[in-house]
């Protein structure tokens, strides 16, 4: 089963993306905040991040760029955003970001974004 990390703090999105992935067989872990992110990154593997750039504590380009800094494994990060300007989508492909979804979200696209990059 594949472990996904969804970096959410408004709890309906949160919702909705957890709901979409688990009906769908996915193991799903929650962090509500960009620090709370990296830390679950430090101590466990995510074969995918769905990430937020408007977080508190670190927003998701912070947390971009600290992956980046680290030089670790990198999990796949798929960013979903309200943030829809182009500066914004290529700003996060640059910090190493695989795609980039504008909420609100297609759901069908969503799932297809998130299997896909999964190799399924």
């Amino acid at each position: 089963m594949k472990k996904i990390l969804v970096v959410e703090d408004n709890p309906i999105n949160m919702k909705l993306f957890c709901d979409i992935l688990e009906v769908n067989n996915y193991d799903v872990e929650k962090a509500t905040d960009g620090l709370e992110a990296l830390d679950r990154m430090k101590n466990r593997k995510y074969d995918l991040v769905v990430l937020d750039i408007q977080l508190p504590k670190m927003d998701g380009f912070s947390v971009l760029e600290k992956l980046k800094e680290e030089e670790r494994r990198i999990p796949k990060v798929v960013v979903a955003s309200a943030f829809a300007m182009d500066k914004d989508k290529q700003k996060a492909k640059m910090l190493g970001c695989v795609d980039y979804i504008t909420k609100p979200i297609d759901i069908f696209n969503f799932l297809n974004t998130i299997k896909n990059l999964l190799g399924e």
